[in-house]
């Protein structure tokens, strides 16, 4: 008859068992879940555009063959084209202007009005091809080009002769606004990679550690001295190794390095452990804020890591200076370029700097080089 100690153990190593087998989607949600996470709402805009234009060039492309097959006579497609036309165009406009901010972030222009500007040169082309269409004659077209034109400056003079600060205060708020969503997307993704890595790693050793423990342990009942000591030396040498992953994972998180030597020593250690050539200068003087020392680290390591694994680069330089208020940091390597602005990594780098109140720029034509270039506020 087995011993109370020896039935302990085994409920512990089957228990133990039916943890390591537990598919990581039955477990509590918002706890260790591998669920992918939900893409950014940016690319959900992006989709819904490529649709509208797919959606309206098959509708474009069917009626064109029903005018073909119906004895093509007068172009009559085109009253259907154009509206359509129409309103892709404004979808497309808007959707630019969320893209590139830059367009529209300046001084005496804001988000609105650049909206109306791109709608009024979509209206003009869109009476234009009426006018066309229908035969010429007139060209009445510049009427409601000129009304709507009356529009766009009397918004624009409000805009220029607003207070300053009440302009600056709307069109920050836009940019927080933004900034907000992403850095929040960009968290999530970050503690679901946290999760799913302690999940893979230092939780499957816990619970190999605890099998190993429990059948050391029934070896012990049964007199075995020599292999509860071989089970042991296991279990030691699965809690050293997930001491060391736990490390690691906390060294992605915020390197220790970084709080107390600061960026430069935190990027030269990068560079140590980098397989390529990478140069780093750096002139700092004062120390900036510990979210701004932190955010140009985590781009420089994505930078290093992105030029390694996709574009095959041999050597990269990394060199930060101090401007006024301004850290200027710039990412330069060899590689093939080819680098997309919107993938997962960059756009969560892009994403963490705008959080900041900062602005990031890639340049990675085909052939190289790549370029990243990050502008922190550090007054």
């Amino acid at each position: 008859m087995a011993s109370p100690r020896w039935r302990d153990a085994r409920k512990r190593a089957t228990l133990s068992r039916q943890r390591m087998a537990t598919p990581i989607d039955s477990a509590p949600e918002g706890f260790l879940s591998e669920k992918p996470p939900s893409g950014p709402r940016s690319t959900s805009q992006e989709r819904g555009l490529a649709v509208h234009a797919w959606a309206t060039a098959l509708n474009a492309a069917a009626l064109i063959l029903i005018w073909a097959a119906s004895g093509a006579g007068d172009f009559w497609p085109i009253w259907a084209i154009l509206p359509t036309a129409f309103a892709l165009a404004i979808h497309a406009w808007v959707r630019l202007l969320h893209r590139r901010p830059e367009i529209w972030q300046r001084p005496h222009v804001n988000f609105a009005l650049a909206v109306e500007a791109g709608v009024w040169l979509s209206l003009l082309l869109f009476n234009i091809g009426i006018w066309a269409a229908a035969g010429g004659g007139s060209f009445w077209p510049v009427w409601p080009a000129i009304a709507f034109g009356l529009g766009i400056v009397i918004h624009a003079s409000v805009i220029f002769f607003t207070d300053p600060t009440t302009q600056q205060m709307s069109e920050r708020i836009d940019v927080l606004t933004s900034t907000r969503a992403g850095a929040v997307d960009a968290q999530e993704e970050k503690l679901r990679r946290i999760e799913r890595d302690l999940h893979d790693g230092a939780q499957a050793r816990l619970v190999a550690l605890g099998m190993s423990l429990g059948m050391a342990e029934q070896k012990l009942d049964d007199a075995e001295p020599g292999k509860a000591r071989e089970l042991l030396s296991e279990a030691r040498a699965g809690a050293e190794q997930a001491l060391r992953e736990l490390r690691d994972l906390a060294r992605g998180i915020h390197p220790p390095v970084l709080a107390d030597r600061g960026l430069e020593a935190a990027v030269r250690s990068l560079a140590d452990l980098s397989p390529m050539q990478v140069s780093v200068a750096m002139d700092l003087g004062a120390r900036p804020a510990a979210a701004v020392e932190s955010a140009a680290y985590f781009v420089s390591a994505e930078g290093l890591a992105n030029a390694a694994k996709h574009a095959c680069a041999e050597h990269v330089q990394i060199r930060a200076t101090r401007r006024g208020t301004i850290l200027h940091l710039e990412i330069i390597d060899d590689g093939i370029g080819g680098a997309d602005a919107d993938g997962r990594g960059l756009r969560g780098l892009r994403s963490r700097v705008e959080a900041l109140d900062g602005s990031f720029r890639v340049l990675s034509p085909a052939g190289g080089p790549t370029s990243l270039t990050v502008e922190l506020p550090c007054g």
